[in-house]
C-alpha cells in the first residue's frame, strides 16, 4: 500500500466489445475482443495517464488488451483470478429469449436483484461478489503504486462501485457500464472512498483526486 496519506487513484475499466454476432450472457466464456472493441479500448487508452501498476481478468478481452498497455506504459501487471466474470452456468452464450423459453423465473429474479441468485449450474451471485471484493482488497494491499488501473468486466466493475459506495447489491443493475466504460474512484486511508467519475470520455484527461 502507499503511504497513509497519498490517495490512491483507481480507473476501472471495461472490456470493449467482444467477438459475437449478437447478445448472450458471456461470462466464464473466453472470447476475444472484437476489432470494434479493439479500437474502443485504444481511444481510451490514449487518454489514460501512466498508470503504477495495471490489473486484469484473466480472460483475453480484458488480458490482452492490458498486456499491450503494460508494455507500451513499462507498467507491472498482475492478473487477478478473481476478477473473472460471473460464471453463467447453463445461462452462458444464450439470449434472453432462448432462457426465457425454458426458464422457471430465475432468470426474472436475477434481474430483479441478483442477490441469493445463482444461475442453473452457475456461480451464485453471492459467492461472485465475495470473490471479487476480496480479490481487489488484496490487490490495494499487496502491490504499491498511487495510479493504478484495472481492466475487468461489467458484472466486477458493478460489484466494486457498489461496495465502495456502500451501495445495496440488490441495485447493481441501476449503474449502466456500456462496452469500454471508464470510471474512476480515489481511496485515501481513513476516508471514505470517492467516485470521481463514471462512464467518462475518453477523450479528456482527468486529474483531479
Amino acid at each position: 500500500m502507499t503511504d497513509k496519506k497519498t490517495p490512491i487513484i483507481v480507473d476501472l475499466l471495461r472490456h470493449g466489445e467482444v467477438a459475437a454476432t449478437s447478445w448472450a450472457f458471456r461470462g466464464s466464456t473466453d472470447l476475444p475482443l472484437s476489432p470494434k472493441g479493439w479500437a474502443q479500448m485504444a481511444q481510451v487508452g490514449e487518454a489514460l495517464e501512466p498508470a503504477d501498476h495495471i490489473a486484469t481478468s484473466p480472460l483475453q478481452r480484458c488480458h490482452h488488451f492490458a498486456e499491450k498497455l503494460s508494455q507500451q506504459q513499462h507498467c507491472p501487471l498482475v492478473t487477478l483470478d478473481g476478477m473473472r466474470e460471473m460464471d453463467f452456468g447453463r445461462w452462458e452464450n444464450r439470449s434472453f429469449a432462448e432462457i426465457s423459453a425454458e426458464d422457471d423465473g430465475t432468470l426474472e429474479r436475477f434481474w430483479h436483484s441478483p442477490v441469493g441468485i445463482q444461475p442453473p449450474e452457475g456461480e451464485p451471485f453471492d459467492l461472485f461478489a465475495q470473490r471479487v471484493i476480496q480479490s481487489w482488497e488484496q490487490w490495494l494491499d499487496e502491490h504499491h503504486g498511487s495510479k493504478r488501473l484495472l481492466i475487468a468486466h461489467g458484472g466486477v466493475i458493478r460489484v466494486l462501485l457498489a461496495h465502495l459506495l456502500k451501495m445495496p447489491m440488490d441495485a447493481l443493475w441501476r449503474l449502466h457500464l456500456p462496452y469500454a466504460s471508464w470510471s474512476r474512484v480515489s481511496l485515501l486511508q481513513g476516508e471514505q472512498p470517492r467516485l470521481l467519475f463514471i462512464n467518462g470520455d475518453a477523450c479528456r484527461k482527468r486529474t483531479d483526486g
